[in-house]
């Protein structure tokens, strides 16, 4: 039994590994790489591995740099069965749809079609519920685990060649409102574990809140707007709820919220199918027909034209795409924002290295912005209590649960790989950062 590892290896992104058991031939994930341009380049490279040979395609969830390849991968001869969880099905559908139809519009050739994107959809053939076992031939099992991470996220139990394989997807961060904790892994002979913010803890998401609630009460109080960057899945439904929770305490002033992104919008439709899935919590809040994704100060602007008539308003919450300002409405947001010391910029997720967002992040004084030099005065923050990744803590309690024989450490820049790395064989586990493209017998 052998993995090759071809994608989210030394860095964050293009979540892609390849598992050779018994003759089954099987794919956990095929993600996009984003951030650098070296880095995005990998998009167009030749997979490690025939496509047309892979049998099975397991999905951990429905973010692009783990599903945004799987159009190519069909397009390139992929001819095998798709398995994911119900609702990452259909978030899968509205981010591969988007995805095709930003493919189709790139000047230097696309990467693959929307036919190509609606044949991956039709690869989807098996939906699972956590914790429900699918044969997959030549005594090779799966079992998919709540993640925590995004609704219908899962980490992945492989079972073959009498070896417990587990791979983390993303693992989410404890407490958020709108998805459960995520499960504890079972007893693992391998683990491959991501490591996004495998060098640091993240603050209690009560303080987070707080802190988010001053930066809004501050920024209106001085004039100004508050623009938080999102991605389309996840965070903004979270920020949306926390907003909104916000607004029913009397927190935070009555203003203007727009939710400036097509895409978000129809994610947060899908959520709306799901609520029974939410904590108790949330579910709570449906049950008294209370809906935080709807109610009086939020305005969804679902046109170009609408979207243009948010640069009329002051004094207003604007959340938009894309999550790290590398393309969407966010870039107009950000150009009229960012010159203006009375406005704030908040960051709730991970900004990858050679993003807008991580440039902003990082403090540059000026960002090129649609073709224009945009100075940097209106206020950054950085509210890391948000995340849904767990933090170093969580994925060190969660490894020492697997206990495993072998740990192969993945989606995570050089600093937080190397940090979790110290701490794991500090412990006395064995650990190895893989190289992309390395192929490792087990």
């Amino acid at each position: 039994m052998r993995i090759t590892f071809a994608g989210a290896a030394g860095t964050v992104t293009g979540s892609c590994f390849f598992v050779e058991a018994k003759g089954v031939k099987l794919l956990v994930d095929c993600g996009m790489f984003q951030g650098l341009p070296e880095l995005e380049a990998r998009n167009a490279e030749p997979f490690p591995f025939d496509p047309a040979e892979v049998d099975w395609l397991l999905l951990t969830h429905g973010h692009l740099d783990h599903l945004g390849l799987v159009p190519r991968l069909v397009r390139e001869g992929f001819q095998g069965r798709g398995i994911c969880t119900v609702p990452t099905r259909d978030i899968a559908q509205v981010m591969l749809m988007d995805a095709a139809r930003i493919q189709e519009e790139e000047e230097d050739g696309a990467l693959y079609t929307a036919e190509d994107a609606l044949e991956a959809l039709d690869r989807l053939h098996v939906t699972v519920e956590y914790g429900e076992e699918v044969e997959l031939g030549k005594g090779v099992r799966v079992r998919f685990h709540d993640a925590g991470h995004i609704l219908g996220a899962a980490f992945v139990e492989v079972q073959a060649e009498g070896k417990t394989l587990v791979f983390s997807g993303d693992l989410g961060n404890r407490g958020k409102p709108l998805v459960e904790d995520p499960s504890y892994p079972p007893k693992a002979d391998v683990l491959v574990l991501e490591s996004t913010y495998g060098d640091r803890r993240h603050p209690p998401i009560e303080e987070s809140i707080e802190e988010l609630r001053r930066v809004i009460v501050d920024t209106l109080q001085a004039g100004g707007n508050v623009v938080i960057p999102s991605f389309a899945l996840e965070r903004t439904q979270e920020v949306l709820y926390i907003l909104f929770r916000l607004w029913k305490e009397r927190r935070i002033p009555r203003t203007k919220i727009f939710l400036d992104s097509p895409l978000a919008t129809q994610a947060t439709k899908i959520f709306e199918r799901y609520t029974e899935r939410f904590p108790e919590p949330a579910r709570r809040l449906f049950r008294r027909k209370e809906d935080p994704f709807d109610f009086e100060l939020l305005e969804y602007t679902l046109t170009k034209a609408a979207s243009k008539k948010i640069a009329e308003e002051n004094g207003v919450i604007i959340i938009a795409g894309s999550g790290m300002c590398t393309g969407g409405r966010i870039l107009y947001h950000l150009k009229a924002n960012l010159p203006r010391p009375e406005s704030s910029i908040v960051f709730v997720g991970y900004q990858a290295e050679g993003t807008l967002g991580r440039a902003i992040l990082d403090g540059a004084a000026e960002v090129e912005i649609l073709g224009s030099w945009v100075p940097v005065r209106a206020a950054v923050w950085r509210i890391e209590g948000l995340s849904a990744h767990a933090d170093q803590e969580i994925l060190l309690d969660w490894a020492l649960r697997a206990d495993p024989t072998q740990t192969f450490l993945v989606h995570g820049e050089p600093q937080a790989l190397g940090a979790l790395a110290s701490r794991l064989a500090s412990l006395g586990y064995s650990v190895h950062i893989p190289a992309w493209h390395e192929t490792v017998e087990l």
